[in-house]
């Protein structure tokens, strides 16, 4: 492989020199090769880590030929053998000598290996088999030094565990109120902005990431992670109409819808169906009718989330979701409309002090949350509704999670069932 000069900044930290440039696509599938020897010389530890190089570099590459704004933060890069040289150049800026920038000369006989970045190379390789258009791109690279000794392969490890272990996935919050890939995360910030429901502080952020609401909250209707959490299963439930198996989709499935920003039209499409699902349960669930005619107070959701009688059901971030998706599963399945199922899950009983939330989402003695069942929420809510859109399959499955929550003997759960049955409001 031929030699070439790289453009690169000089820096250290620590005892660390590095080296910050740019490679091409075409030089990452060209110099930049998986970790064989260069972290162990155990085969067993070097499998180890090749099968953490999950099938994720896939993502990598439809983002890549799909994305056309698509942005990669740096690759850190080990490099050894070879004589790669750094010519240094001096300088002058207004009076100020820097001896920082220069060119890193690489002979093509490196060998060169990705400590930070192993998906995102694998992810540029693929990609460019498919579009060798983009050969010419480049991405910000930062070299290192390594030595294939064993001090050497001792401080590559820990810089290479270090750059794992504190490398911190992005908050829930943040993906809110800053993706413009994820379609529920960019209709939400549209609403938050717009939609009656939703605005004027009805909607509570936590800087700690929760989506509980505190006791001295008498004014939101939900919590930000909660709304969020919410709409992606009436995405989910979106997606899902063409489903011929009649299910809603997994969320590893609708994860993968969500990777990557769609068409102007479809964001717009979604958008209007979820203002159309809020309307709806606005105006068929009669605690949201009472809360938006007294939004304007600093007290409109006390009736309805407080510490005497619990409140109702929809106002609890836990079970909020568990209901949409009871909705939504339930319209997938007997292909009724939304708003003919809402209207019968509306007669439900959702006082969660009553039966049949005592004990699942209310305990009466402490006069507190239970938050350890929501597991159950949904199947119950289907099963008051109606429970023959269960396979007995799915029946026997809900019996043994019903009476686990419960903590009762499954051959008492029939009776605790005839109870459930009778859950309806009168």
């Amino acid at each position: 492989m031929k030699s070439i000069d790289i453009p690169a900044i000089r820096g250290y930290m620590g005892s660390m020199i590095y080296y910050t440039a740019t490679f091409t696509f075409k030089q990452i599938a060209e110099r930049v090769n998986p970790i064989d020897e260069e972290l162990y010389t155990s085969s067993s530890l070097r499998d180890q880590i090749q099968r953490s190089l999950t099938k994720n570099y896939v993502s990598i590459k439809k983002y890549i030929l799909t994305q056309k704004e698509h942005f990669f933060n740096a690759l850190v890069l080990a490099i050894y053998d070879g004589e790669p040289t750094w010519n240094e150049l001096e300088l002058d800026f207004k009076g100020i000598d820097y001896y920082s920038m220069g060119f890193l000369r690489l002979n093509g006989e490196e060998k060169i290996f990705p400590v930070d970045g192993q998906h995102r190379v694998e992810g540029i390789r693929e990609a460019i088999k498919e579009n060798p258009e983009l050969e010419d791109e480049t991405i910000t690279v930062i070299f290192i030094g390594h030595h294939n000794d064993k001090d050497g392969k001792e401080k590559t490890r820990r810089i290479f565990s270090t750059l794992n272990r504190y490398a911190k996935p992005v908050k829930p919050g943040d993906i809110i109120a800053l993706d413009e890939d994820d379609t529920v995360a960019i209709v939400t910030r549209n609403l938050l902005e717009t939609y009656p429901l939703f605005i004027n502080d009805n909607v509570k952020a936590d800087l700690k990431g929760s989506k509980a609401l505190s006791d001295n909250d008498t004014k939101s209707f939900t919590s930000l992670l909660t709304l969020y959490d919410t709409n992606r299963v009436i995405y989910t439930y979106y997606k899902s109409r063409d489903n011929k198996q009649g299910k809603l989709y997994n969320s590893t499935k609708i994860s993968e819808f969500l990777k990557f920003r769609p068409e102007s039209e479809e964001l717009d499409a979604f958008e209007d169906y979820l203002r159309h699902f809020w309307d709806q349960f606005c105006s068929i669930f009669p605690g949201m009718v009472e809360y938006l005619s007294a939004s304007a107070e600093q007290t409109a959701a006390y009736r309805f989330r407080n510490k005497n009688d619990g409140g109702l059901l929809y106002f609890r971030p836990v079970a909020l979701p568990k209901l949409v998706k009871a909705i939504c599963e339930t319209c997938l399945r007997t292909g009724i409309s939304i708003e003919s199922c809402m209207q019968g899950y509306a007669n439900i009983e959702m006082v969660i002090s009553n039966n049949p939330w005592t004990g699942i989402l209310w305990n009466t003695r402490k006069q507190t949350m239970i938050t350890s069942n929501k597991s159950v929420i949904s199947s119950m809510l289907m099963f008051i509704y109606d429970e023959n859109i269960f396979t007995s399959k799915e029946l026997d499955k809900f019996k043994k999670s019903y009476a686990k929550a419960l903590e009762v003997p499954i051959d008492q759960i029939e009776e605790k069932l005839a109870l459930l049955r009778n859950a309806k409001r009168q």
